[in-house]
């Protein structure tokens, strides 16, 4: 019974002796372990909040992500979109909310040497004859030991080796896991990171560029980089430090400029645009096959792409790479190298990233032959069957590839810029196709001689471009050299010869009265031709009778003008439909001789009809498109109704003066149509 009494406290002294003794040690072991800081690591970069723009909604989304789902969170993305500054600016927003905090920067020799180097001396662990792996289980040791909650470790810049390691990592609820990496990682709940909004992309230029004030500049220069984050700080810093304007930072990219400027990204001043870009993606963790499909996907347009087109256009059926292109793409998008749209099952490159692999792997003009030969068939148009609007899709295709190769003076690069030439003058674009068609005629020339029927037939596709821009002496020059080919070499009676009395023909027309009766007996003979080898009843003979029937019409000779235009008209019809270019021209046409023989009505419904087709082929701002708002308003002015003539011809007139300039002589004739017809209503007035 003493002994009870003594425990419960009876015997004071003795007690109050053992107990401080026993209270002592136990207080000396606790001591032993040292008091934690709430930063347990040195590094913890934050963010002036002022300076991320664009990114509230991701940082909300974060914070839901851990604290709500009690996610392990990835934020993925390319390289140098922002996933460091988000991580950064999630841990300046919320730092408040944790009890602890870590940051680790993946990068070292491997994963556990971070988690050493950041977190050993933190906890106080020696290293001394152990084991890399036993230090670092020392250190997950030390995080899981913190009973207190939440604490929050954030991983920076990972690689797909910390999947590995996802069950030894410590977890919910006593921590929240914050993880970016360029990669997909397994096991973690991955939050894409996407490109900034336009505005905001602005907003962020502007911050750091105060020089150069032009908006549509600007927002043309961040379409041109896709909006990417990194970029844009470098290039807006560079143009405010270098004082450089907008098309010199335009080919910063591609020149390599100076830019001398510091960056957060890299902690550091940054020498050159491109050198620094380069740095931070790095390709020697790509394998043989997924360099080949980098290559392939670089000379792509930077737009997302069914993964059923890649596969089309870089593949030959039952070929190794189409076996192995399923892995390989998605390998590479789990690496970062390329974006993916599921629901759309499309992909793209980037266009930093295509620049990038295009110079570090050197692509040579054989590592793409198949997409080459594929895109030049593609825009490859036989005009008596072809719709040229559904060849306009590969145009971009073939301004791609013509923006890597087309310096190189080879026979498979001049048919691509001769295929997309003849497509971008269908779109209007007469000046581009211009400069296409005088880099393949240096090619052919070099290669074939000027006699070839290749070089021969960049001739005649230049002259067609030449007529189309206004300068008819050089079409008629460069027409007549292969009108002259062609009867040396194909006879009177060829179809090709057809072809060339026809397009002279037009070029004559086009340099006024005295060369009209030179034309018709050009297309006489053509027709001659057409019928013999082709019948009345088809596209060739058509549009033999749609140039004839104009010419009459310059002639004057309007009762045989219909004749012809009427045959054209229901032929195109017959062969394309309503909405085809080429029956709508012969609306407009036919519509012009309705128009001289006083049939204003009939001239309005084919004028209607043209202008239906146009504007659905190529948009408002088309030459087409401006003829058609010309006729129409004249037939308008026709049927004295001037208040519809009027806005149709303001609108023929600044569209060609925009597309082909004031000086062309489609701009002029419609400028003399407008004044005439402001002027005669003033009178009527």
């Amino acid at each position: 019974m003493d002994n009870s009494i003594d425990i419960q406290g009876n015997n004071n002294n003795t007690f109050q002796g053992i107990t401080n003794s026993t209270i002592h040690n136990n207080v000396h072991h606790h001591h032993a372990k040292p008091k934690l800081p709430k930063d347990l690591t040195i590094r913890m970069p934050t963010v002036n909040l002022k300076d991320v723009i664009g990114r509230e909604e991701e940082i909300a989304d974060l914070h839901q992500l851990l604290f709500e789902s009690k996610q392990v969170v990835l934020v993925n993305g390319l390289g140098g979109i922002g996933k460091t500054t988000l991580s950064q600016a999630y841990l300046t927003t919320y730092a408040e909310q944790y009890q602890h905090l870590a940051w680790i920067t993946v990068g070292g020799t491997s994963l556990e040497s971070d988690f050493i180097s950041a977190l050993g001396k933190t906890f106080g662990i020696t290293t001394e004859g152990k084991e890399v792996t036993d230090i670092f289980h020392e250190v997950l040791l030390g995080l899981k030991a913190i009973d207190t909650q939440p604490n929050l470790l954030i991983l920076d810049n990972a690689d797909a080796t910390l999947s590995s390691y996802y069950d030894r990592l410590p977890r919910q609820p006593h921590w929240h896991i914050l993880v970016t990496s360029r990669e997909q990682i397994e096991g973690f709940k991955s939050k894409e990171l996407g490109f900034l909004k336009p505005d905001k992309a602005l907003l962020l230029f502007q911050k750091h560029c105060t020089r150069i004030t032009d908006v549509k500049a600007i927002e043309t220069l961040l379409r041109t980089i896709d909006y990417h984050t990194l970029t844009i700080e470098i290039l807006a810093k560079t143009a405010q430090l270098q004082r450089l304007d907008i098309a010199t930072l335009q080919n910063a990219i591609e020149k390599d400029i100076r830019a001398g400027v510091y960056i957060k990204h890299s902690n550091d001043k940054i020498d050159k645009v491109y050198s620094y870009l380069s740095s931070i993606f790095d390709l020697s963790n790509v394998t043989d096959t997924e360099a080949w499909l980098l290559k392939q996907m670089a000379c792509l347009p930077a737009d997302f792409h069914a993964y059923d087109l890649i596969k089309e256009l870089i593949c030959t059926p039952e070929s190794e790479q189409a076996e192995l292109l399923p892995e390989s793409i998605e390998n590479l998008v789990a690496k970062g190298w390329l974006l993916k749209k599921p629901e759309a099952d499309s992909y793209k490159m980037h266009i930093i990233i295509s620049e990038v692999t295009r110079r570090k792997l050197e692509i040579g003009i054989n590592d793409v032959a198949i997409l080459l030969d594929n895109i030049t068939n593609k825009l490859e148009i036989d005009y008596t069957k072809d719709n040229p609007v559904e060849k306009f899709q590969w145009v971009a295709f073939g301004k791609a590839l013509d923006n890597i190769f087309g310096k190189e003076l080879l026979p498979k690069v001049s048919l691509l810029q001769n295929n997309l030439a003849v497509i971008l003058r269908d779109l209007g674009e007469y000046e581009e196709a211009k400069g296409l068609l005088g880099k393949a005629l240096i090619a052919d020339e070099k290669n074939f001689g000027e006699l070839h029927p290749n070089t021969v037939t960049r001739y005649s596709n230049l002259a067609t471009v030449l007529r189309d821009l206004g300068d008819y002496e050089g079409a008629k020059h460069l027409y007549e050299k292969v009108l002259t080919f062609d009867i040396q070499n194909f006879g009177l009676f060829h179809p090709n010869t057809a072809i060339s009395y026809s397009n002279l023909a037009i070029a004559l027309k086009k340099l006024g009265n005295d060369y009209y009766e030179e034309a018709k007996l050009l297309l006489k003979k053509a027709l001659i031709i057409d019928e013999k080898n082709f019948g009345e009843s088809h596209p060739s003979t058509a549009r033999t009778y749609n140039n004839l029937g104009l010419i009459h019409r310059a002639l004057g000779d309007n009762k045989e003008a219909k004749v012809f235009l009427l045959k054209a008209f229901r032929l195109a019809e017959e062969y394309f439909g309503e909405t085809h270019p080429y029956t709508a021209t012969t609306y407009s046409n036919l519509a012009l001789v309705f128009q001289d023989l006083g049939e204003y009505p009939d001239a309005k419904d084919l004028l209607d009809k043209a202008l239906i087709a146009d504007e659905k082929n190529f948009g408002e701002n088309h030459p087409s498109t401006a003829r058609s708002y010309n006729n129409l308003g004249l037939v308008y002015f026709d049927l004295q109704d001037s208040d519809s003539a009027t806005p149709l011809l303001e609108k023929a007139y600044k569209i060609s003066q925009n597309l082909l300039g004031e000086q062309h002589p489609d701009t002029i004739l419609y400028k003399n149509n407008l004044d005439s017809i402001i002027q005669a209503s003033k009178n009527q007035s």
